[in-house]
């Protein structure tokens, strides 16, 4: 490992998390602010239909930034894993072939979402001029999936060598190169939607670019693809990465489906929704970044055999959330009317921003448990239990929760059904991931009784050298 590489494996586990949580929450926060900034500028604009049409092409885009993410955990797991064992040609082998197993995916991906955009947009509800504002905005920006695939897995690598710091500023600097260019595309050109979409294409490129030259200069984790052993590390890579595809589906099937629902109470409902789910990943991005932070400093001690570090790490997962959450939803509520004059929202679009920031913010107290146990099922090598939580969160209780709360109280209680299935999801996940976290530090089974499922919902193997599982 070089020099400016961490081992998760000593000293402070609440250190390590929240830094890491930190740094990365950073990065992601340059980001989202840009694509805050995005709603901003177009609303600047005056045309509630575009800001609409964002709204309808982001939730759409959200499949693909959830399968990039679960592309990015499988990747990262595996070379932390490696890492934490002190075996580096086998962190660059997997890390080589996960990135290439990324393209696998993306691009056949791409092209359907190029051919079929117009129909996947109509079926969340666009239409009019506003369905045909949303299919240019989501062509520029899905043809660039298998570069933003490149990205999220290239910085999830650097966080898995204990790179945090490179990873950060790879997303800053895109982030940057996507504010700067905003303005100058929306507004110089003239292209108004088409040039965010375009701003947003050159940072994904900013982003992959900066990640694979810090992977390739600082660790040489990039080596030439060797074929005798492609397909074993892509059976491995794909019995992670299948459950967390599936497990990071979950919510963009939930986000689709309160996007239906928004649709029918009118354009300006759907534009506040918008600006609400550009607010949230920005006020919310240190949650994000302890998503990415429990994964790696788990998967090193997990690789090293550090077990009672692994519960630990759960912990102090809990613990971050609370010291981020309270202060933020506070920070929101005292804000709300400021935001609804910033986004220019007027009657029943105020209302809704307003009662986002009252009641809702703070759900995330509860709904921050669960990303801290996701990770941790899949360093643990079981991301099937995440799988299921977030089919339990987004389907399972998401959908009918969003269906009354929408049916009793219109388009606030669909906010009001998202958050209370989030809470509860929330609440169950972590108690699971606790309770598995503590079996192994006491050297107990963790496998599921019966094969199939075993074979179908997880990707289990020995952890590491000392690390003993008795029945």
């Amino acid at each position: 490992m070089s020099a400016g590489a961490s081992s998760y494996t000593r000293g402070s586990i609440f250190r390590h998390v929240s830094s890491l949580s930190i740094t990365s929450a950073i990065g992601l926060f340059a980001i989202f602010a840009v694509d805050l900034v995005d709603v901003f500028f177009i609303a600047m604009l005056g045309h509630p239909e575009l800001a609409a049409a964002v709204g309808f092409a982001g939730t759409a885009l959200f499949f693909g930034a959830a399968i990039g993410i679960g592309l990015s955990i499988a990747t990262s797991t595996v070379v932390a894993q490696s890492i934490g064992a002190g075996n580096r040609d086998e962190a660059a082998r997997l890390a080589t072939h996960g990135l290439m197993f990324g393209l696998f995916l993306t691009v056949p991906l791409t092209l359907l979402c190029l051919v079929y955009a117009r129909s996947l947009l109509a079926l969340l509800g666009a239409e009019g001029e506003t369905l045909d504002l949303a299919v240019v905005y989501f062509r520029i920006v899905v043809a660039s999936l298998p570069i933003l695939g490149i990205g999220m897995a290239g910085t999830s690598i650097l966080r898995a060598v204990g790179e945090a710091r490179l990873s950060m500023w790879a997303t800053i600097i895109a982030g940057l190169v996507n504010a700067i260019l905003d303005p100058i595309f929306i507004f110089g050109f003239g292209l108004d939607l088409a040039g965010a979409a375009t701003a947003s294409v050159i940072s994904r490129c900013t982003v992959a670019g900066l990640a694979l030259y810090y992977i390739i200069s600082r660790h040489q984790l990039i080596q030439r693809p060797r074929a005798i052993e492609l397909v074993a590390d892509l059976r491995q890579l794909s019995g992670i990465a299948v459950p967390s595809l599936i497990t990071n589906l979950a919510g963009p099937l939930g986000a689709a489906y309160a996007t239906t629902q928004m649709a029918r109470f009118g354009t300006d409902a759907v534009a506040a929704a918008a600006v609400v789910g550009r607010i949230t990943p920005v006020a919310f991005a240190g949650l994000y970044g302890l998503s990415g932070a429990i994964g790696p400093v788990a998967s090193q001690n997990v690789g090293a055999g550090q077990t009672q570090r692994v519960t630990q790490t759960l912990r102090s997962g809990g613990l971050f959330v609370t010291l981020y959450v309270i202060p933020v939803a506070i920070a929101m509520f005292l804000l709300k009317d400021l935001l609804i004059g910033v986004f220019q929202l007027e009657d029943a679009a105020a209302d809704l921003l307003r009662f986002y920031c009252t009641f809702i913010v703070i759900s995330y107290w509860l709904y921050g448990l669960q990303l801290a146990a996701n990770p941790m099922f899949t360093a643990l090598r079981h991301p099937g239990y995440a799988t299921i939580s977030n089919i339990v969160r987004d389907l399972c209780l998401g959908i009918p929760l969003i269906y009354m709360g929408s049916q009793l109280f219109g388009a606030p209680g669909v906010l009001a059904g998202q958050a209370m299935g989030n809470m509860m999801a929330g609440i169950l996940a972590f108690s699971i991931a606790l309770w598995l976290a503590k079996r192994v530090e006491a050297g107990k089974n963790i496998d599921l009784p019966f094969a199939c499922l075993k074979r179908r919902w997880h990707y289990y193997r020995a952890l590491a050298p000392g690390v003993q599982h008795r029945g």
